[in-house]
């Protein structure tokens, strides 16, 4: 009991995405099997310093993914965080219902924690405040989704034209905003590109309106490494169970186009940026594989292999 301890209380030191630790994530690190795990946290000594999030006995077991394992002191602390909000909702969503009712998020909960964590939900909206992949309708039953479950508009895309204009030729037009200068109904027609976008005519705009906007990018350029790696993190993260633990190798065979050094500068600056967090395979649990090997990072000796979205940035 006293090492399960201590490696509980180390977790909690580095923080970020290492604490609270799941059920399952514990036993790896304690080189024993989450059943095991969760008989020793069921003993007297214990109990005393530590909750899980969830009731581990039952006739309905939860998945050791899907409980957090803390200390007493850190109820309010996790009750609020971006960790657990995640695994609720990961937990509670349905591939035919991905938005979940705020009602439903503390179910499963420990009362204690269920009360605190909705509380902080309230809060959350009231705010505006929530994790960078997670959205909320808000209303008399608030609604909780994964932004990479949403149907969101392409990046530029026009917005729907809500007043139209009736020029002599007949056609309808989408109205100028207020002092904005539009081309004759008889200027000769823009030429639409060839892939698909929308026709920009320049004709009479404004010499200030051009001046000094950013070049347009090249039509097939890549999106930025970051959003690219959010959303190969986010879909690998939650094939695997979500436990925010995802292998250097299964990400470089995601983004297969970036060479090592850059893919390798550009997490850098993420990490810097407190985004993410890289850890190492203590061998115990899992034995590595020579590719997860070659995958990873030497730094001071140690090889990191798994990447964890940071909550604390």
């Amino acid at each position: 009991m006293p090492m399960l301890l201590g490696v509980l209380e180390s977790q909690r030191q580095l923080g970020g995405a290492s604490y609270p630790p799941t059920l399952e994530r514990l036993a790896e690190l304690t080189g024993d099997t989450p059943a095991v795990t969760s008989k020793a946290l069921s003993s007297k000594e214990a109990k005393g310093r530590v909750l899980l999030s969830r009731a581990a006995g039952g006739k309905k077991k939860p998945a050791p993914g899907t409980v957090l394992v803390l200390l007493k002191e850190d109820l309010q602390a996790v009750a609020q965080s971006d960790r657990l909000l995640e695994l609720q909702l990961q937990s509670a969503r349905k591939p035919d219902a991905p938005a979940v009712d705020l009602a439903q998020l503390p179910k499963g909960l420990l009362p204690d924690l269920g009360r605190a964590f909705k509380a902080a939900l309230v809060q959350r909206l009231a705010e505006r405040r929530l994790p960078r992949t997670i959205g909320a309708l808000t209303g008399k039953k608030p609604l909780f989704f994964f932004l990479a479950d949403a149907v969101l508009p392409a990046a530029g895309a026009p917005a729907r034209p809500t007043m139209t204009t009736a020029p002599t030729d007949g056609a309808s037009r989408p109205a100028a905003p207020d002092g904005a200068r539009t081309a004759p109904a008889d200027a000769a027609p823009t030429e639409a590109p060839s892939n698909g976008a929308p026709a920009a005519s320049l004709a009479g705009a404004p010499a200030a309106s051009l001046a000094g906007a950013p070049a347009a990018s090249h039509v097939g350029a890549p999106a930025p490494f970051a959003a690219r790696f959010d959303a190969a993190f986010t879909a690998l993260d939650r094939d695997s169970g979500g436990n925010n633990y995802v292998t250097l190798r299964a990400l470089r065979a995601a983004l297969p186009d970036v060479p090592r050094a850059t893919f390798d500068a550009e997490l850098a600056a993420l990490r810097r940026q407190r985004r993410y967090s890289l850890d190492p395979s203590d061998g115990r649990h899992h034995q590595m594989a020579e590719a997860e090997r070659e995958a990873g990072i030497l730094e001071a000796g140690n090889l990191l292999v798994y990447v964890a979205r940071r909550h604390d940035a």
